[in-house]
């Protein structure tokens, strides 16, 4: 028996399943730091519980800043405390679109979000919303001013220096290099970034008067976005989907002022075959020293997570039973406060903590998962599988109710991933019992042979190891 190659790997599902079929969906790969070269961890992705129950829906957007918690669920701007009660604070224009925030910070004392196409100002020192312009997909905030997009007339306006309820029309920028119209702002290391349809730009603050902003130099990015909420910041760097005049949906990652590809082949295939992509969103988070990207593709179903630990891919999903397949992730924003992190939910009207301490799902089930692991061959000569054996977190079984006496099922392909056999199930053993493996012998014959696992109790499932012993028979 000797060790199963890449068993704790990423997805990679290629344009043919024959070439690669691998999918790693609610567990995410970890690269051990104990000087044992090449080690790999699978370790599941976290779970959510319920925190705050706000009275509209869906939730549109969340924001923290200074202890303070902000959402726009529907067309509703709350406040939620620390004990996830929440407070209207006023009605916000709904559009369908995600909301975005910004503070200029202690200076303005103001929260400015864009909501249906709007601006709202909220005065933090008494709560007071007002509406004072319009004409805003996203705002952001550099240097003392408020910026908000346009993305109809490509112009980004700045308010008044430290007052986001004062604008002058005079005072904006609006696309110099590219004639393709802005879609999205982000400010990043403080640069603006201005991505277009096909291309992008960056502007700073080259501090003249009265306009202060300027093009920065070699600041031209023959990459615009396909979806104007895919850009986020990730360790401060800008991420988002792309699409140029060739063509479109890759991922790319800033370095500098250089779009660097982060989505692999297999991403792009996936990205390919859904009907439409401008529905995306991205956002990021950090936890257990993992910074995470996620892009949520709504109608598509399909979530997808990059790990700029790894640099490499999983996926997320919310298990539909009653459909046998996963939804897109139900988590679409998420902001870190009062020591949690977390997410609102684009389904409804709840806002969750994200914890890997917790293991069901925002439908209230306990989280499916699955490892798709790559194609078993040798020259597509016969290979006889004696047996597979995985090395696990033993002992992990809950303390009542599902998971007392957690299971793993296996299925296998013997037609290099498009057809599944039988269900084969082995108990990962009770809480306390350590010296329990899971061991499936006497698994047949084949010459091009995919192994799927799956597990859905709710408990931790850590996978450390895969082992498998097989002999390779005539051609």
């Amino acid at each position: 028996m000797g060790v199963f190659p890449g068993f704790l790997g990423p997805s990679y599902e290629s344009q043919t399943p024959v070439a690669g079929a691998e999918r790693c969906v609610n567990w995410y790969p970890e690269a051990l730091e104990s000087g044992m070269k090449g080690r790999v961890a699978l370790y599941p992705t976290p779970g959510v519980q319920s925190f705050a129950t706000l009275g509209d829906t869906p939730i549109r957007g969340l924001f923290a800043q200074q202890g303070r918690c902000f959402a726009v669920a529907g067309g509703t701007l709350y406040e939620i405390n620390e004990a996830g009660t929440p407070t209207n604070l006023g009605a916000v224009l709904e559009d369908g679109n995600p909301a975005t925030f910004t503070t200029n910070g202690d200076q303005g004392g103001q929260l400015a979000i864009s909501s249906g196409d709007l601006v709202y100002v909220l005065r933090l020192s008494d709560n007071t919303l007002t509406q004072p312009v319009s004409d805003a997909s996203h705002v952001a905030f550099l240097d003392g001013y408020v910026l908000k997009l346009d993305p109809a007339t490509s112009k980004v306006n700045i308010s008044a220096l430290n007052d986001a309820n004062a604008w002058d029309a005079t005072e904006f920028l609006q696309r110099t290099a590219g004639s393709d119209r802005l879609r999205s702002l982000l400010v990043a290391d403080r640069d603006i970034w201005l991505f277009g349809e096909r291309t992008s730009e960056v502007w700073w603050n080259q501090g003249t008067s009265p306009f202060p902003f300027a093009p920065a130099e070699e600041g031209f990015i023959e990459e615009g976005t396909a979806a104007p909420f895919s850009p986020a910041l990730l360790n401060k760097t800008p991420v988002w989907l792309g699409q140029n005049q060739d063509g479109d949906r890759i991922v790319w990652r800033a370095s500098g002022y250089q779009p660097v590809r982060i989505s692999t082949h297999a991403i792009e295939h996936a990205l390919a075959s859904y009907e439409r992509v401008d529905d995306a969103v991205g956002f990021t988070y950090q936890q257990r020293g993992h910074n995470f990207y996620v892009l949520n593709l709504p109608d598509a179903g399909a979530t997808w997570a990059y790990d700029a630990a790894t640099q490499l891919w999983h996926e997320r999903g919310t298990w539909r039973s009653d459909r046998v397949r996963f939804d897109a992730w139900h988590p679409q924003s998420h902001c870190y406060v009062f020591n949690k992190h977390l997410v609102g939910d684009r389904m409804s009207g709840t806002v969750f903590e994200l914890d890997v301490d917790l293991y069901n799902d925002t439908n209230g089930k306990p989280i499916h998962r699955i490892r798709q692991a790559p194609h078993i061959n040798n020259e597509h000569r016969q290979v006889f599988h004696r047996s597979l054996e995985l090395e696990f977190g033993r002992g992990l079984g809950a303390i009542a109710g599902q998971g007392v006496d957690p299971q793993f099922m296996l299925q296998w392909s013997n037609d290099g991933g498009q057809t599944w056999g039988n269900e084969h199930w082995r108990g990962a053993g009770p809480q306390g019992q350590y010296g329990r493996r899971a061991i499936w012998r006497r698994l047949g014959v084949g010459r091009d042979r995919v192994y799927r696992l799956a597990v859905s109790d709710p408990i931790f499932w850590p996978l450390v190891g895969a082992y498998l012993d097989v002999e390779t028979g005539a051609s």
